[in-house]
């Protein structure tokens, strides 16, 4: 069903008061949305009026129950349906008789189902909320967080407030999405999961998010647009002040039919949808790792201005299969300059090793020196837009110990500033328990200190390819 007019959603992140329907006095291990909820708002510090809805409590998590909707006697700015299917309807009409802004539907089993009665009900509940002027998110979806609103579906999601905005037809997704983000560094401030979209839509948070200026990087989950003309031309007024990533679930004929039954969505096909992404300017990306890392490299570089990369960290056959994986992704891995391989060959003995590209000369790389010609005469080669590095950790630890574990690190945060070109920093997954909180320590330093790091090659190269598109996009009068 098509939005409205563009909403002030200001309301929405920011509710002075929040009625919980559906939440319990039970104690122990109950398992129970509403209570989540509030336990959410507690934990983000809201500071708002918290309304438990529940028909024989007197409190719950220490606040005053009511009833009903209808009984509360204050003005609601939000409500959150954590109800039955059954009960949905008779809760929207109490929200409707309170004048209630905005409605949060959590209730799933409507329009997902594929059953036309159901699809019925949901109809209803929209029909019944426009009547009123109420706004709804969902239904059958995860709702809001916003740290700086006070909002969280759980007590476990982050206080700190970031710079990114997510909307997502997946709750999952999203909170996968968002604790996924914390190694990197990359926390948000606003993110909504909004389920079947039965009123607010993707292109409605998008042109919110977009006209937040605390919000500086955009990303979204979705599944489908029902108002895809809509969408899209928000995209291309926004993407050249701030860039959207968007990871597009149902890629395939098998995900398009497992989008019906989890939000009702009409995937399309994914070939326009790639096409309309880059005349839009969106970054299509294709799996979580990559939607946290692209947020990562927005917030930690500048985007390259071509696709020829010089190749650090092989030895040999990994030398060899990484320029396959470069190549493969659209990357070209040129010979460098004449002059970059004689200036190398001055301090890189040639045995056991190649000044070429890629470059196996990683067990030469011992001191400020080293790193600093290297990164001189790269940034001086005109056959070089963008450096991978791949940082074997394993292999340093073992050569130089956590000594010299510590001076690489702080040599890749001196490379990046020396380098001055787009620097893609590996650091492979480990399964050694020593190694693994070594490269959660290592991983966590960088980030903080501006650098962005990529867990596989695959995935440094592939993020490469869509900052270079989006350059690209940006650059294309």
């Amino acid at each position: 069903m098509p939005s409205q007019a563009t909403p002030d959603l200001n309301r929405l992140f920011y509710p002075k008061t929040i009625a919980v329907v559906g939440a319990t006095p039970k104690r122990g291990f109950v398992w129970s949305s509403g209570n989540a909820y509030i336990n959410g708002c507690i934990k983000q510090s809201y500071r708002g009026k918290i309304f438990p809805v529940h028909p024989s409590a007197k409190t719950i998590l220490g606040f005053k129950c009511y009833r009903n909707v209808r009984k509360i006697p204050e003005e609601i700015d939000l409500v959150i349906f954590c109800v039955p299917f059954s009960a949905a309807l008779e809760v929207m009409e109490d929200c409707a008789e309170r004048g209630v802004k905005f409605v949060h539907l959590l209730t799933a089993g409507f329009s997902e189902t594929g059953r036309d009665d159901y699809a019925d009900v949901e109809k209803q509940l929209v029909t019944t909320a426009r009547n009123a002027g109420i706004r709804v998110v969902g239904p059958n979806c995860m709702g809001l967080y916003c740290p700086e609103g006070g909002l969280a579906w759980n007590g476990d999601l982050p206080d700190k407030i970031g710079t990114v905005g997510l909307f997502s037809q997946s709750g999952q997704l999203a909170n996968m999405i968002v604790y996924m983000g914390i190694p990197q560094d990359v926390y948000f401030n606003k993110v909504v999961s909004f389920g079947n979209a039965c009123d607010l839509q993707a292109h409605d948070f998008l042109n919110y998010m977009a006209q937040d200026q605390k919000t500086q990087i955009l990303s979204a989950y979705i599944e489908g647009v029902t108002s895809g003309r809509e969408f899209f031309e928000a995209a291309k007024k926004i993407t050249r002040e701030k860039p959207l990533v968007v990871w597009k679930g149902g890629q395939t004929e098998g995900g398009s039919r497992a989008t019906q039954s989890h939000t009702a969505a009409m995937a399309g096909s994914f070939q326009l949808w790639e096409s309309m992404c880059r005349q839009a300017g969106i970054i299509s990306v294709n799996s979580i790792a990559e939607m946290v890392h692209t947020i990562s490299a927005l917030k930690r570089m500048s985007t390259p201005k071509g696709t020829r990369v010089a190749i650090l960290g092989g030895a040999g056959g990994g030398s060899v299969t990484m320029t396959d994986i470069a190549e493969k992704e659209g990357l070209s891995v040129p010979h460098l300059s004449d002059n970059t391989i004689q200036r190398l060959e001055e301090f890189i003995p040639l045995q056991g090793s190649s000044a070429k590209n890629p470059l196996d000369i990683l067990p030469h790389l011992r001191s400020k020196e080293t790193f600093e010609n290297l990164m001189a005469l790269l940034k001086e080669d005109s056959k070089i837009d963008a450096l991978i590095f791949a940082l074997n950790l394993v292999w340093i630890y073992r050569e130089m110990g956590r000594i010299g574990v510590n001076m690489y690190l702080r040599m890749m945060v001196k490379s990046k500033e020396w380098l001055e070109k787009p620097m893609f920093l590996v650091l492979e997954a480990l399964q050694n328990v020593e190694m693994v909180s070594l490269h959660q320590e290592g991983e966590e330093w960088l980030v903080k200190h501006g650098v962005a790091t990529f867990p596989s090659f695959e995935i440094a190269a592939r993020i490469l390819k869509y900052l270079k598109q989006y350059n690209d996009f940006l650059n294309n009068d």
